[in-house]
Order: structure tokens, then sequence, then C-alpha cells
């Protein structure tokens, strides 16, 4: 199937779930370490400015380690 069949495929199967077919329901699991939920609360508790300058800090350091992203 190409990207457009896939694409009105999963729109239909969320359509039928939001009309009551819970047989077209997906989910999955992700794990996080507690580290990581820690570090992720102290940022969403910045202040919007203090957010701006973590996110351009961590881009700078990833940089520097060499990865693109």
């Amino acid at each position: 199937m190409g990207i457009h069949e896939d694409t009105l495929q999963g729109l239909q199967e969320a359509l039928d779930y939001v009309k009551g077919d819970k047989t077209k329901g997906r989910s999955f699991t992700v794990s996080i370490s507690d580290d990581e939920l820690e570090t992720m609360n102290k940022f969403y508790k910045l202040s919007e400015p203090n957010k701006h300058i973590a996110k351009v800090l961590i881009n700078e350091l990833y940089q520097a380690s060499g990865r693109v992203g």
C-alpha cells in the first residue's frame, strides 16, 4: 500500500473509532527513566524565555558533539 492509501486507511479507522468501533483503536507504550521524567518536569516548569534558552543550549551542545539534528 502506498502512503496515500495508508493515510486514507488510517483516517477511516480513526473515524470508525470515534463512531464507536473500539477494535480500530491503537496504542503503544513509551518507557522513560525516572531521570528523564524529572528533567522533563523541570523543563516544563520553566518560563517561556528560559525554555527558549534551554533549547538553544541543547541544540548547541548537540551540534558541538558532532551530531546533526
